[in-house]
């Protein structure tokens, strides 16, 4: 009883400084304008790590407000533990300053750890999907007042199939769908941005909300909503400095639900583990075909929330490490900058301006279940530190977590508890 105390105390203690960061500091007024036309070009080697994918390398290449516009260019190619290919044009105006159009491509093969669901799940029951794919990507924004007020319509639309999948001893389960399987996401969604810049806040609140609809499956699985809410607090220290404070939260809401019977699920979607004779490879097969089984019936039954772990919240975990019905997320981050400039350069290859070096410290908790109730039960700590370089129009960032299963690093851009990212642009 005493230790679901004190985690409501500490979620308290931290909510209530989330609230009085936003009261102090917002609304704030724009350093800058947000449509700039500052033009600028990068082409740069990637050496990528996303934990739970692996490590890649390769070249990327951006264009930044192109001819005295706010639309922007970047594309990238790696191979390593991991391949993708990509290309995107960005705040292309179909109106100025009011109707945004986004457009991106985007293509994989990758090998992802993959867990089981909840928080309590063990690090080392994993297996490795390999999977291949490939998916376009839409958005319309309706945008007011210097981006302050937006609403968007997301559409991702591709396909996706297995090549094979390992399990924790690098072996291949037989019986794999391989066929190419097609679908499209809908997401619909908005934010509410009262800080003082939207690429480098530091003062003011945000608050983003995004859902995703239904689609369209077959009849044994089920169809449901996700919502995810993003509360982001930027609280003003020393001369340029600044505290961040973040809550998420993500609920799965089930509008139809596909089958949860034990028996009839294994008929039909089964691993015919019969074709093993009596031994070690069929028990394995009973035990790999339970586990796929009784996933299916808790996704079934409760949906599946946005995960957490990776590039964006609990940075000391994989990619989509953790995952139920719901999810809930806090962190603090101090943002040390340590100059604060508008230097342009030109270095052939790259020619912008950068605007700062920043340093950082930040502590994570996240917790998932299929219930609200449950959140509280147990989660799971991550704290590390960071650097980052602000470009104009891009962060390029590093950092370093530590969780209860090992340390991670990660290279990536954008800045961390970001809504959508490139590596899980739902």
């Amino acid at each position: 009883m005493s230790q679901s105390v004190g985690k409501l105390f500490s979620y308290g203690l931290f909510l209530s400084l989330l609230i009085s960061s936003i009261a102090v500091s917002a609304p704030a007024d724009r350093r800058k304008d947000q449509f700039g036309q500052d033009f600028g070009y990068y082409l740069y080697p990637i050496i990528g790590e996303i934990p739970g994918l692996g490590t890649a390398s390769g070249f990327g290449t951006s264009i930044l407000n192109i001819a005295d516009s706010d639309t922007d260019f970047t594309g990238y190619y790696v191979r390593g533990d991991f391949e993708a290919t990509g290309a995107a044009l960005l705040d292309y105006h179909l109106i100025p300053q009011r109707l945004i159009f986004d457009f991106g491509y985007n293509d994989y093969l990758v090998a992802p750890t993959a867990y089981d669901r909840g928080i309590n799940s063990d690090p080392d029951d994993v297996i490795y999907p390999k999977a291949e794919g490939a998916y376009l990507l839409g958005q319309l924004t309706l945008s007011f007042d210097q981006r302050r007020y937006e609403l968007f319509a997301r559409l991702l639309s591709g396909r996706e199939r297995l090549h094979e999948v390992l399990d924790t001893d690098g072996q291949a389960f037989d019986g794999i769908d391989t066929d190419w399987d097609s679908g499209r996401m809908i997401s619909l969604g908005g934010s509410l941005d009262l800080t003082d810049d939207r690429l480098d806040p530091r003062r003011g609140v945000r608050f983003e909300f995004s859902t995703r609809l239904p689609r369209n499956s077959e009849a044994d699985y089920s169809e449901y909503f996700v919502n995810d809410y993003n509360l982001t607090g930027y609280w003003p220290m020393r001369r340029w400095d600044t505290v961040v404070f973040n809550l998420f939260h993500s609920r799965a809401h089930v509008t139809r639900e596909g089958l949860t019977d034990y028996a009839l699920l294994r008929q039909r979607r089964g691993l015919d583990c019969s074709q093993h004779p009596p031994g070690p490879a069929f028990n394995a097969c009973q035990r790999t075909e339970e586990k796929l089984l009784t996933r299916m019936i808790d996704n079934n039954r409760f949906g599946t929330a946005s995960s957490l772990g990776g590039t964006q919240r609990l940075r000391a975990f994989d990619n989509g490490r953790f995952y139920a019905g719901q999810a809930l997320f806090y962190g603090v981050e101090y943002r040390w900058n340590l100059t604060d400039e508008h230097t342009p350069f030109d270095i052939f290859i790259a020619k912008g301006v950068r605007t700062g070096i920043q340093l950082a410290a930040f502590w994570e908790r996240g917790m998932v279940a299929n219930h609200f109730g449950d959140l509280w039960q147990d989660g799971r700590n991550s704290y590390g530190i960071g650097a980052r370089l602000v470009l104009s129009g891009v962060i390029i960032r590093f950092d370093l977590a530590h969780g209860e299963e090992g340390v991670q690093s990660q290279l990536f851009i954008t800045y961390p508890w970001s809504m959508f990212s490139v590596d899980d642009p739902g």
